[in-house]
């Protein structure tokens, strides 16, 4: 009986060896220097839209200026908004054009690096540092369009703009997450950005791709269907190495954060919901604009997409009501149309 024990004992250290001296995904260098872009915003225009043309992208995936008016001019108010991992602009649509539309403000929507590509590029050339890169150029663009810039998100679209709150505090007015992923929903999926990750995830999706069934065209089209399992550990670096107590608390502009709960059983399965609220008080928001709201008719983690989502109304609305109750905005009519 000693022997066994022993023996178990000596192959439990030497696996717990074996773990720790695999390989690791290299940690990411993140720095703080923003890109220079031209301020004629139809240049602006112009150069984002050829850069977008030469990407092999689905039907309409691309990054793209939305004008409020014909002038095409600089607006008080400036949204950029952030798409979540391995999805498009349409996770957030239309509450994000509509709160573009009632602030009177252009909107910027963001593609992220490797995403809305065609397979086999899906995801190809996402990294943390990669995400970062964008997210800034993302920033310009939106000063460019707008005096005051609000970053709205979905997902891991909110895990790069708090990160920009973080660092770039003088230069965002106020953030709007939707769902936001500061901690994966996923058991064990921290795992992934530790020792022998890459393998971990290959084996997690049976291959080098990972498949996700998407129900509807719409769903295929604007959400990934494969993708290449390194882009999750890639994710997990992302996270891990960002959604830290250090950053949480260098975020002092108003924030508006909503989540779908309805109880334990029905609510968000992408994101660990029970961190949201933990997660919100290490910010340095003062309390009374750090407003964070449970929804509980969306069924979904996309609460602010038509496609997903079975309520956008009431996440309309709560946006709309932090804007005018909490950021003092003059908020325009619904258009009629």
């Amino acid at each position: 009986m000693k022997m066994w024990y022993w023996i178990i004992i000596g192959i439990a250290i030497i696996l717990v060896i074996i773990y720790f001296l695999g390989p690791k995904p290299p940690k990411p260098k993140f720095n703080n220097t923003l890109p220079k872009l031209t301020t004629d915003l139809q240049q602006l225009q112009s150069k984002i839209n050829a850069e977008e043309n030469n990407k092999p992208l689905r039907q309409d995936n691309e990054a793209r200026i939305k004008f409020f008016d014909s002038s095409k001019s600089k607006t008080k108010y400036s949204i950029i908004y952030m798409h979540g991992f391995a999805a498009s602009y349409r996770d957030g649509y239309p509450v994000n054009q509509n709160s573009a539309d009632r602030l009177g403000a252009n909107i910027y929507y963001n593609r992220m690096p490797g995403h809305g590509l065609r397979a086999p590029y899906s995801l190809d050339d996402f990294t943390a540092e990669n995400a970062w890169q964008d997210a800034k150029m993302d920033l310009v663009i939106g000063k460019n369009l707008g005096e005051k810039v609000i970053i709205m998100s979905t997902s891991t679209g909110g895990t790069l703009a708090t990160k920009l709150a973080a660092e770039f505090p003088e230069d965002i007015f106020a953030l709007i997450h939707l769902s936001p992923n500061f901690e994966d929903d996923q058991a064990g999926a921290s795992i992934l950005g530790s020792h022998w990750g890459y393998k971990i995830a290959n084996l997690i999706t049976l291959g080098k791709d990972r498949k996700i069934k998407q129900k509807t065209a719409a769903e295929k089209q604007y959400w990934d269907t494969s993708y290449n399992s390194r882009a999750l550990v890639d994710l997990q670096v992302l996270v891990g190495t960002t959604m830290k107590e250090e950053t949480f608390q260098k975020v002092k502009c108003p924030v508006l954060t909503l989540y779908y709960s309805d109880n334990e059983l029905q609510e968000d399965d992408h994101v660990e919901v029970d961190a949201i609220p933990k997660i919100l008080k290490q910010f340095s928001t003062p309390k009374n604009l750090n407003v964070l709201k449970r929804l509980q008719t969306q069924e979904t983690h996309f609460i602010g997409s038509e496609i997903k989502s079975k309520d956008i109304e009431s996440v309309e609305e709560e946006i709309v009501d932090f804007l005018r109750t909490k950021l003092n905005i003059k908020i325009l009519p619904k258009p009629n149309n």
